[in-house]
């Protein structure tokens, strides 16, 4: 016999008595694989209408059926009211059942009875191949506990019937009921799944008849988890049992009631055959190895620990022998056995039908035929988990009575709910035996205590992707209260539904460049769209991103994100255009918003998850909110973000960021995370131990008193109660071992921070070392900066230690690039560990730098030094080189507010003569912290850099982009222009350009430009060659700065002077560089607003501007404003006004990527304007302008804003429905575009039917017409062709001053003539108008109705459909003034369907109004 002290020395020995258990249980491998199979509720009931008749049918002709059914026979004996199973099977028929042959097998089905199918099982579980075996015989313990849990559902059905006659039986019935050879087992066929072990389709009880049909299959959110029908909040493979019964049977819920003698019987019962379905029959046990005599341990008494409860010195009474005379097995034999009993009333030595094997020897020496010796061993002894061992152990002890067991079943319900965990959680319950190492310690993947959160964040994502509208919803809760796990458990689904899943989490120790994160985020969507798209999507995202963003932004794009290259085609090559220099946050903010209203449909819904957001910053905040706050469908994205609300303090940014959204109309929703409830830490330690959560019951209570229900401090504290062996596994009993009291009576901290400290305390130093590095790094670190620091002779054991010890330990987990804390919580304490934090760092820092390591994380460590440890001016020096080096790279992935700080940081450390002593390194660290900053927004400071460094540059060329920059600053801030404008001059002036302060004599100047560009070609022109001279071209950029400040300060006059100057100095010197379009197309906004002959050269001028704009990449931050002086004067004459509406929509996006701002503001204003004179659909321009005033807010675009606003009144006018009123603008709006609005006014007059308002405004016009604005071409003719229209009409209508109108009428017929010479396309159509209306006053009737016709033709031809329909109605009313009403009602009818074309509801309604009374 094997002592204790043995067992605990001696691994092996135990592993050498349970060697079944290495093969089944230490390496299950559960499938993944879900079931597929037929409807067998269908098929039972064929087969019932089949075998109505079985008593007659002749038996299968093979010798393995006539064995199966001479057995079956032989098992069916005659019961105590003298049925036999043949009249069991006569019953069954009559009552709807069916009578069970020895196979039945049909449609790929097999119904077999239970006793063949257990020996057959057993032969087919035996392989040469070991792996092979243990593969077979984890797929035979599932069927197995599949047929068991199909028993004990027909046991506890033919229970609860209502006058059950099991009730009444007697104990041999009962036996007789639970025999093996009362139920077959339904089965699909070998083959016909492609998961092993769930081919039990249904077990069949023949006496009294009933059925259950099980059908299995698996979800997809957890292939190994079980759900029985009707059983709520349960996710994963689904096992539904359906009873078939006769019909006369009637089915009571009897659990309410009291526990009869009856239930327990049949609990004990179903335990025996249990274990004889897994262990066999005598001689099979004895074949698996276990000696005859004392197969089972006994431990000494001090050893016996209860499995919830205190020691005792109760002596074990796992088995028992059977006295007649008292009728119980309740007279011990031997000491701390672990057999255990067969049923009461049982005499083995009579009967066989239970068990079903032969007569068991009596090895007690005891000869006496009244005792019979029926131990079995436990089902751990023979191989199989403890899981299945305890069940049976505690179902065969059901029915002691006064003698049960503590953990006996108190009944088969109870017992029932066990099993269906054994099927829920076959990982779990079914695992490996031995204790999980510390790393694989980390509970169970499933969620405790979260159905409602996890139900609240579904309908929310569900809600997103059905409407395409974005929401947020933020998760709140102390640390370790599962916020990160909850958002995870969604992921697979968010994938299921081919939406895509994203996940960053904000660190406290990256908090130089917390953009990273974020950025960081989209990149990874980027890497997950171009992984899961077909190519067909992949081109389709492709052309909508060249589409919004054009090539050169995509270029941009790359650089910010790099995965997204893989969204591009393969034969798509991008070239990195020189745009950094104008690219800024906001530039930044809307190319990501772009790309994700590309990527984001419903079809497609983003949940973005940012975790700890209580480390975030406001530039991260804000970005995000661009995205999340985008117009409302135009992307489909669910924003997650998860902190501590005990870390969010009144005035954190955080705050800030809720109010924001919520003034975006994204209110932000809240979810609440407490700790969980008691029965769900129950359910965690029952997972996590895999023991039934009865057992643990006890244990669980004393852990949430403690932990208050936080989910990883259950975890830890459970940790802690090991590591103290307060809880223990025992290798003997093969389960887990605790003392109640004893863990009560120790003072256990109820701060999971300092039970982690005082963990990482007892550690070894090299254990502790390596803790303290990894947690200065953040919540992980790479595994290339552990590779650097372990090449160091300070740090040389980090990469074993982390490898063999921690990971080992549960600390810390691994990938291939990355070592990272399981938990924040766990880096705190490990952080906790430093006493001098500074210095730590500091040292850790110069370690990586001498083993040339990452710059940036090298930079991050030294820079939490402290700066008494920089008096050395060489070794600060080095600092600032190291921090300047740091800078690049977030500087050129946009990163801002990364490069800014490192910046900083380089600032801070220079010496305060570094001008003298360092010129060099100052220059360019403080010009890189200028351009950051002001990158970031932080305008003041940026503009305190600038002038540090103008007034302490040595040379004019070493400030040049300063200058340049700050002029820059003050353009877009709209503050200090006349300190620009000086500027401008003074580096002009230093330049050698010498410009006069006050200039009077501008024509000279103008005249001399004009030669230039007449005496060259156009060919002449495009050939100038690229200047590369750095001096050529700054002059050519203050050029440029000087003419946008002094179109805000100084006189058109000057202005003028100005771009004649521009012009001629590219012209003089041939300079051809990014700036020439711009000089170009300038000089001739200017000249087209003269004589038709400048306007002729002007045309010319531009349109080779603009050619140059297109063929040189590097000026597509110039690309804006040519655009905007482009579209604005000269294009109206030479191009059509839809193409203008493109083309300015491009150039507004544009501007928003390169961070022009106020550039891309005009070029949307004209975008706007245009497509009202184009007669775009109203409601489609109503609903664009109400977006992009959307985003003028969000861009604080204030002046575009005014403007919208004014366009949007106009567009609501011209509808004409008064129930959409004008949508509000914030609080001190500037005024609109005064001569914008009064064209605009005009335009809407006219259409309402206010000529007389029109012809007002005409002659207010006319009064101010000096203003250079009332000279652009486009609002000069429009303003003509009103006027003129509404002269034709007063006329018309009788009013005074008829001479008057018939002159104004003429002159804007002049003007038109004039203005489609330049644009037949824009504006022959009106010229023909007014030629109509002219010649119909003057009584010319028939000339005048060929012009109507030619002008609604050529109005057609236009595509202005809004003017086709005002040349028809024109034409209706010259009809109508001559009688012919047939031919005045045709062109109503045509002028109506025009206006509802265009969406002027009150136009129509007026047209209509007009025919009803022709009619």
């Amino acid at each position: 016999m094997m002592t204790p002290d043995r067992i605990d020395n001696d691994n092996s020995a135990a592993r050498g008595q349970a060697h079944l258990l290495d093969d089944i249980s230490l390496s299950l491998s559960w499938s993944s694989k879900s079931s597929s199979h037929n409807d067998l509720n269908q098929l039972w009931d064929r087969n019932c209408e089949d075998d109505r008749s079985a008593a007659s049918r002749e038996v299968l002709d093979d010798p393995s059926s006539q064995r199966g059914k001479t057995e079956f026979e032989a098992a069916s004996s005659p019961d105590d009211s003298g049925n036999s199973a043949h009249e069991f099977n006569a019953e069954c028929d009559k009552g709807g059942g069916c009578s069970i042959k020895a196979h039945e097998e049909k449609e790929g089905v097999m119904v077999m009875p239970l006793r063949q199918w257990n020996e057959d099982e057993a032969r087919k579980t035996s392989h040469s191949d070991p792996r092979r075996q243990m593969e077979l015989q984890q797929a035979s313990m599932l069927r197995k506990i599949t047929i068991g849990f199909g028993i004990g559902k027909l046991l506890q059905h033919a229970s609860h019937q209502q006058d059950s006659p099991i009730s009444n039986y007697t104990s041999r019935q009962l036996q007789s009921l639970c025999s093996i050879d009362n139920f077959a087992v339904e089965c699909i066929n070998e083959g016909v799944l492609s998961e092993s072990g769930w081919e039990v389709r249904g077990v069949h009880m023949i006496s009294p008849f009933s059925s259950v049909q099980i059908d299995s299959s698996c979800s997809s959110s957890s292939c190994h988890s079980f759900q029985i029908e009707n059983e709520d909040g349960t996710t994963g493979r689904s096992v539904v049992s359906t009873i078939t019964i006769p019909s006369t049977a009637v089915f009571v819920n009897k659990v309410a009631q009291e526990t009869s003698d009856c239930d327990c019987m049949l609990c004990h019962l179903l335990g025996v055959l249990l274990h004889f379905l897994f262990a066999g029959s005598r001689k099979q046990i004895e074949r698996h190895g276990l000696p005859k005599d004392d197969r089972n341990y006994e431990p000494s008494d001090n050893q016996v620990v209860e499995i919830d409860g205190p020691k005792t010195k109760k002596k074990s009474q796992d088995f028992f022998r059977f006295d007649k005379q008292c009728g119980l097995y309740n007279e011990p034999v031997g000491t701390g056995n672990d057999s255990y009993p067969l049923a009461k009333g049982a005499d083995l030595s009579q009967d066989t039908s239970i068990m079903g094997h032969e007569k068991v020897p009596n090895h007690s020496g005891n000869s006496g035929g009244s005792q019979v010796d029926t131990r079995l061993p436990p089902l751990k002894e023979l191989g199989y988990p403890p899981s299945i061992s305890q069940l049976v152990t505690n179902m065969i002890d059901c029915n002691l009575g006064l003698f049960r067991p503590d953990d006996s079943y108190p009944s088969l319900d109870v017992a029932m709910n066990d099993m269906q965990l054994l099927l829920q959680e076959p990982h779990v319950f079914l695992a490996a035996s031995p204790p999980p190492t510390k790393s694989a310690f980390t509970g169970s993947e499933r969620l405790y205590g979260r159905s409602n959160e996890i139900a609240s964040l579904t309908n929310t994502y569900c809600r997103v992707a059905s409407s395409g509208m974005s929401e947020s919803i933020f998760i709140t809760g102390f640390s370790g209260c599962g916020k990160t796990r909850l958002v995870h458990s969604m992921i697979e689904s968010v994938n299921i539904s081919g939406g895509f899943a994203v996940t960053q989490k904000f660190d406290e120790m990256q908090s130089s460049s917390p953009l990273t994160v974020v950025l960081s985020a989209f990149n990874e969507l980027c890497r997950l769209v171009a992984q899961r798209s077909s190519a067909t999507c992949l081109i389709e995202i492709y052309e909508k991103l060249l589409c919004s963003i054009g090539k050169t932004n995509l270029a941009f794009l790359t650089r910010i994100l790099p995965n997204a290259v893989d969204l591009l085609p393969s034969h798509v090559t991008l070239a990195l255009s020189n745009i950094q220099a104008g690219i800024n946050f906001n530039s930044l903010c809307f190319t990501i918003q772009q790309l994700l209203r590309v990527i984001s449909c419903p079809s497609r819904t983003v949940l973005l998850f940012l975790d700890d957001l209580q480390w975030a910053d406001p530039m991260s905040l804000k970005l995000v909110q661009s995205v999340i706050s985008d117009v409302k469908g135009f992307n489909c994205v669910l924003f997650v973000g998860g902190f501590r609300e005990n870390e969010v303090e009144h005035g954190h940014v955080l705050l800030e960021f809720f109010d924001t959204l919520s003034s975006s109309e994204v209110i932000p929703s809240m979810l609440s995370l407490n700790g969980i409830g008691p029965d769900d830490v129950n359910s965690m330690i029952s997972d996590t131990l895999g023991i039934f959560p009865r057992l643990c019951k006890g244990l669980s209570d004393v852990v949430f008193r403690k932990t208050n229900g936080n989910p990883f401090f259950t975890l830890e504290f459970l940790r802690s109660l090991i590591d103290r062996d307060l809880v223990r596994y025992s290798l003997r009993a093969m389960s887990w071992k605790w003392d109640l009291n004893q863990i009560s009576a120790e003072n256990i901290t109820d701060n999971v921070l300092h039970l982690l400290t005082r963990k990482m305390n007892v550690l070894s130093e090299s254990n502790q070392t390596a803790l303290k590095v990894v947690s200065c790094f953040g919540s992980s670190i790479s595994a290339a900066i552990v590779r650097k620091l372990s090449s160091t002779s300070q740090y040389s054991s980090l990469q074993r230690t982390l490898d063999e010890t921690l990971v080992e330990e549960g600390f810390m987990d691994r990938d291939e690039t990355t070592y990272r804390f399981v938990h924040d919580t766990v880096r705190e304490a490990a952080y906790g560990l430093i006493v001098d934090k500074e210095q730590y760092h500091f040292d850790l820092g110069i370690a990586l730098q001498c083993a040339g390591g990452d710059i940036i994380a090298t930079a991050n460590q030294i820079n939490r030094g402290p700066p008494s440890l920089l008096q050395d001016d060489s070794r600060r020096i080095s600092i600032v080189n190291l921090n300047f080096e740091a800078s690049m790279q977030p500087m050129h992935c946009s990163d801002f507010t990364a490069a800014y700080s490192f910046l900083k940081t380089a600032a801070a450390l220079l010496p305060n003569d570094s001008w003298a002593t360092h010129y060099d390194l100052t220059l360019k660290c403080l010009s890189g912290l200028a351009r950051a900053a002001y990158s970031c927004g932080m305008a003041e400071r940026a503009k305190t850099v600038c002038e540090e460094i103008i007034d302490r540059g040595k040379c004019l060329e070493d400030t040049l982009e300063t200058y340049s920059l700050l002029v820059s600053m003050m353009c877009l801030a709209r503050n200090d222009l006349l300190v620009a404008f000086k500027t401008c001059l003074t580096v002009l002036n230093l330049l050698g350009e010498a410009i006069p302060d006050d200039v009077v004599d501008t024509s000279s100047t103008v005249a001399k430009a004009k030669m230039l560009f007449q005496n060259k070609s156009n060919e002449d022109l495009l050939a100038m060659i690229d200047d590369t001279t750095s001096r050529n071209t700054s002059i050519m950029e203050f050029y440029s700065q000087l003419i946008t400040v002094s179109f805000f300060v100084k006189p058109r006059h000057i202005c003028h002077y100005y771009n004649a100057r521009w012009a001629s100095f590219c012209l003089t010197h041939s300079v051809a560089c990014k700036y020439t379009p711009g000089a170009f197309v300038s000089f001739a906004s200017m000249l087209s607003q003269n004589s038709d002959e400048d306007a002729r050269l002007a045309c010319k001028i531009s349109k080779i501007g603009m050619i140059m704009l297109s063929r040189n990449n590097s000026a597509i931050q110039q690309l804006p404003g040519v655009y905007v002086l482009h579209y604005m004067m000269v294009g109206s004459l030479t191009e059509p006004i839809q193409s203008a509406v493109k083309m300015c929509q491009y150039g507004y996006e544009v501007g928003m990527q390169t961070g022009n701002l106020s550039h891309a503001a005009f070029n949307l204003a004209i975008m706007m304007a245009r497509s009202i004179y184009a007669g775009t659909n109203l409601l489609i321009l109503k609903n664009d302008i109400e977006v992009h005033m959307k985003s003028a807010k969000q861009y604080s675009q204030v002046q575009l804003l005014a403007n919208l606003l004014m366009m949007h009144e106009v567009t609501l006018r011209l509808i004409g429905d008064e129930e959409d009123h004008s949508v509000p603008g914030p609080d001190n709006i500037p005024p609109a575009d005064e001569d914008l609005r009064f064209i605009l006014d005009m335009l809407s007059s006219f259409y309402l039917g206010h000529a007389e308002r029109v012809h007002y405004k005409s002659k207010v016009w006319e009064r101010l017409e000096d203003s250079e604005q009332r000279k652009v071409p486009i609002r000069y003719i429009h303003k003509a062709f009103f006027s003129g229209i509404a002269s034709f009409r007063l006329y018309s209508y009788g009013r005074r001053d008829s001479q008057s109108h018939a002159k104004n009428l003429a002159k804007s017929l002049s003007i038109l003539e004039n203005a489609s010479g330049f644009s037949e396309w824009n504006y022959k159509n009106k010229y023909l108008l007014l030629k109509a209306a002219y010649l119909s006053i003057a009584n010319k009737n028939v000339n005048a109705e060929k012009e109507f016709d030619a002008a609604i033709l050529a109005s057609k031809a236009s595509k202005f459909v809004h003017e086709e329909g005002l040349a028809c109605e024109l034409a209706a009313t010259h009809h109508l003034k001559r009688g012919n009403n047939t031919a005045a009602l045709r062109l109503l009818c045509q002028a109506k369907s025009c206006y509802k074309t265009w969406g002027s509801h009150v136009k129509e309604v007026h047209i209509a109004s007009q025919i009803e009374l022709i009619q």
